[in-house]
C-alpha cells in the first residue's frame, strides 16, 4: 500500500509538471513571437496571428486571431481549397475545339491555364503550342478552309470581366487581367524588344502573335535606359519606351476582351499554317447547340488543365486571373448543385465560399469574399478562420495535394527566396497589396510536428505603393517560423530573456 501510495504522488507529481511546461512553453513562445512580431509597432502596423498544433488544432499562439483584416492574396487558401473540395483532386477544366456546318467553334469552359506561358515551359512549349496542335488536327482532317464564320462562345462566366472594386489603375496592369470563359496567355500580351541598328527603333516580337493590337515603339536601340511598356486604359494599344542594348522580355500587359483576344490568336495560328476563315469572328451567346459541353460528334480538338496545375498556379505564384478563375468556376458549380445552371461569378463563389466554410464546421461570420485572388482591400477574414481551415485541409485525403500547390520555402515560387535555414520546412502562401503583409500556410518543426500558422500584418506604411514598405514585415514573418522551427523547445530572442 505504501509503494502504491508513492507511486501515486510520483505519477500527480509528473503529470503536473507536465501540464506546467505544456502551459509554460505557450507562455513563452507568446513571449518571443510577440518581440518579434512588435518591432516594428512604432510605425502602426496591426498584427493579427495564430499558430495551432496539427492535427490536433490546439492553439499555441494567438493575436487578434478573431478581428477581422484585409488578407490579401492569403485570401487565395480559402478559394483553392473550396475549388478542390468542389472538383476533386483529379479534375481537368476544358477548351474545345469544335465544328458546326461550315463554321469553326472555340469553346470555353472558364479553363485559366490555356497558354499559360509557365505551364508551356514546364511541358517544353510555347503558349501557341496548342494552338498549332489544333490546326495539324484540321490539316490531319484534310480542312484547309472554314467556309463559314471562327465563332467563340466565352459564356461560361458572367460578362464583368474585371471587379468593380479594383482600383482602376490596376487594369493596365498584368495583375488585374480580365477574367472570362475563355482565357489565353493569362489574358495578357508579352512583348519582348531586340537590339537592332544603333539610333534606331528596337525590334519587338508579340505573344502571342496577334493583329488586333497598336504597337508603338519609342523603345531606341542603344539607349541605355531600361525598356519599358505601358497599356493605354481601355484600349489594345502598347507602348515600348527607354533603350535596349540586348534581347528584354518586357512585363506582361493585360488585354481587354479574353474571348475575343483568344479566337484572334486561334485565327492567326490558323492562317500561318494556310488555314483560312472566310467568314468572320464572332461571339455567340449561347453554346453550340444550346449543351455544355459540346457535342461530341463535333469536336475535333480538346485542351485540358488539370486542376492541380491550376492550384499551383494560384498558391506557388499568386496568379490573380487564375484565382479569380477559380473562384467562379466553383461560384458556378456551387448553383449547378442547387438546380441552377448559371454563368460563374464573383456572388456565386462567394456563395460557394461560405458554404464551404460552413461545412468544415468554421465559422464564417466574419468572411468578406468580394474577388478570388485578395486583390480588393474590401475582402475579409481573421487568422483564427485561415489556420482552421489549414486544420481542416491538413486532415483530408487530398491534403498532400493541397500541401504540395502551396509555395515552399527556399524551393519555389513566392517563398524561392524566403527562409533559406527553413528549405522544404514551410508550405505557404505570401500576400501583399497597399497596407498589408501576410503569410500563412505549414511549417514542420525540427522535431517533426507540423503546425498551422497564419500572419497578417494590416496598416503597414505605404511608401508610393511600392512592394517595398513590406520586406521588413516580411523579415518579421521569417524570424517567427525560425522560432516555431524549434517548437516544442522556444528560443526567445536575446533582447527578450529575462534579466538573471
Amino acid at each position: 500500500m505504501r509503494w502504491s501510495a508513492v507511486s501515486a504522488l510520483i505519477l500527480t507529481a509528473c503529470l503536473t509538471a507536465i501540464c506546467a511546461a505544456q502551459t509554460a512553453a505557450p507562455a513563452q513562445l507568446a513571449t518571443g513571437l510577440n518581440a518579434i512580431l512588435d518591432r516594428l509597432s512604432s510605425t502602426g502596423a496591426v498584427i493579427h496571428a495564430r499558430v495551432v498544433e496539427l492535427p490536433s488544432g490546439r492553439e499555441l499562439y494567438a493575436r487578434r486571431a478573431d478581428e477581422a483584416c484585409i488578407p490579401a492574396s492569403n485570401f487565395k487558401l480559402l478559394v483553392t481549397a473550396a475549388g478542390l473540395d468542389m472538383f476533386g483532386p483529379h479534375h481537368t477544366f476544358k477548351t474545345y475545339l469544335a465544328q458546326d456546318g461550315e463554321d469553326l467553334w472555340l469553346i470555353g469552359t472558364g479553363d485559366p491555364g490555356t497558354g499559360d506561358y509557365r505551364l508551356a515551359k514546364a511541358a517544353g512549349e510555347t503558349p501557341v503550342t496548342m494552338l498549332e496542335r489544333w490546326a495539324l488536327e484540321l490539316e490531319r482532317r484534310g480542312i484547309r478552309r472554314i467556309a463559314g464564320d471562327l465563332v467563340y462562345y466565352d459564356g461560361a462566366f458572367d460578362r464583368q470581366l474585371v471587379h468593380p472594386a479594383w482600383y482602376k489603375h490596376f487594369l493596365v496592369d498584368w495583375y488585374a487581367a480580365p477574367v472570362a470563359g475563355l482565357n489565353f496567355n493569362d489574358n495578357t500580351i508579352d512583348i519582348t524588344v531586340f537590339p537592332g541598328e544603333p539610333g534606331k527603333p528596337a525590334r519587338y516580337e508579340v505573344m502571342p502573335p496577334v493583329d488586333n493590337i497598336k504597337v508603338i515603339n519609342n523603345c531606341i536601340t542603344g539607349d541605355k535606359k531600361a525598356p519599358s511598356i505601358q497599356k493605354s486604359p481601355g484600349e489594345h494599344v502598347y507602348t515600348l519606351s527607354g533603350g535596349c542594348t540586348e534581347r528584354k522580355e518586357l512585363i506582361s500587359k493585360p488585354i481587354d476582351d479574353p474571348g475575343a483576344f483568344f479566337a484572334e490568336a486561334l485565327r492567326v495560328q490558323l492562317a500561318k499554317r494556310g488555314i483560312q476563315i472566310a467568314g468572320q469572328v464572332r461571339r455567340s451567346e449561347t453554346p453550340l447547340d444550346g449543351v455544355m459541353p459540346p457535342p461530341a460528334a463535333k469536336i475535333i480538338a480538346t485542351h485540358e488543365t488539370k486542376i492541380t496545375d491550376v492550384l499551383a498556379r494560384i498558391n506557388k505564384n499568386s496568379q490573380n486571373m487564375f484565382a479569380e478563375c477559380m473562384s467562379k468556376l466553383t461560384g458556378q458549380a456551387f448553383e449547378a448543385q442547387q438546380g441552377r445552371r448559371v454563368p460563374g461569378s464573383w456572388e456565386s463563389g462567394a456563395a460557394a465560399l461560405h458554404a464551404f466554410l460552413k461545412k468544415c464546421g468554421i465559422d464564417d461570420a466574419q468572411l468578406s469574399a468580394i474577388d478570388g485572388s485578395g486583390l480588393s482591400d474590401r475582402n475579409r477574414v481573421t487568422t483564427r478562420m485561415l489556420t482552421e481551415l489549414l486544420t481542416v485541409m491538413f486532415s483530408r485525403p487530398d491534403s498532400q495535394v493541397y500541401r504540395d500547390s502551396l509555395t515552399i520555402a527556399g524551393v519555389d515560387g513566392s517563398l524561392l527566396s524566403r527562409m533559406p535555414g527553413l528549405k522544404g520546412k514551410v508550405y505557404g502562401k505570401t500576400g501583399y497589396i497597399g497596407g498589408v503583409c501576410s503569410t500563412s500556410g505549414y511549417l514542420q518543426t525540427r522535431k517533426g510536428q507540423w503546425l498551422a500558422f497564419s500572419f497578417i500584418y494590416n496598416k503597414v506604411p505605404r511608401k508610393a505603393g511600392s512592394s517595398s514598405d513590406i520586406a521588413e514585415f516580411q523579415k518579421l514573418h521569417d524570424e517567427t517560423c525560425t522560432v516555431l522551427y524549434e517548437w516544442p523547445e522556444v528560443k526567445l530572442p536575446v533582447e527578450t530573456k529575462p534579466a538573471e
